[in-house]
């Protein structure tokens, strides 16, 4: 009999708990959704020109058909990956870029140059990206090789 008044209040500690829990709820049932955005567009027309040891980079934003299509692109990542030429290009393996540089929107064509050192393998991809510093899709890759043969 002693412990009546104890397990008593452990029943009402229990319903208090259960109670809570059941009244703490937002009303919202269901699995969170992630927030809607649209992403920026890809790079469709990204363009390289080789000048000795520089590569030029060229390629335009898209125009949104309509205002409500895309979001206002705030700038250009540029991504590079560098490989050795003796190196033999693997197929299966994966290709890790790293972002060599942000470049603010402009409207038009943009550019980038590099500096590209002998015998080594590049590739290059642009990703836009918004305001929120969403990214859009990877642009074409280009590749370029420089054995240093003129």
């Amino acid at each position: 009999m002693r412990n009546e008044p104890m397990c008593r209040s452990y029943s009402y500690f229990v319903v208090a708990i259960l109670f809570t829990l059941l009244l703490s709820g937002c009303g919202i049932k269901g699995l969170p959704v992630p927030p809607r955005y649209a992403k920026p567009p890809a790079v469709s027309d990204l363009q390289y020109q080789v000048v000795g040891n520089q590569i030029n980079l060229t390629w335009s934003v898209p125009i949104p058909k309509q205002a409500t299509d895309n979001p206002t692109i705030a700038g250009a990542k540029v991504l590079r990956l560098k490989e050795v030429l003796k190196n033999l290009p693997c197929r299966d393996c994966p290709q890790t870029f790293r972002m060599i540089r942000k470049i603010p929107a402009r409207s038009g064509t943009m550019q980038f140059q590099d500096t590209i050192d002998k015998g080594f393998r590049y590739y290059y991809k642009i990703v836009l990206y918004d305001a929120e510093k969403h990214d859009g899709e990877d642009s074409d890759i280009v590749h370029v090789e420089n054995t240093g043969n003129p």
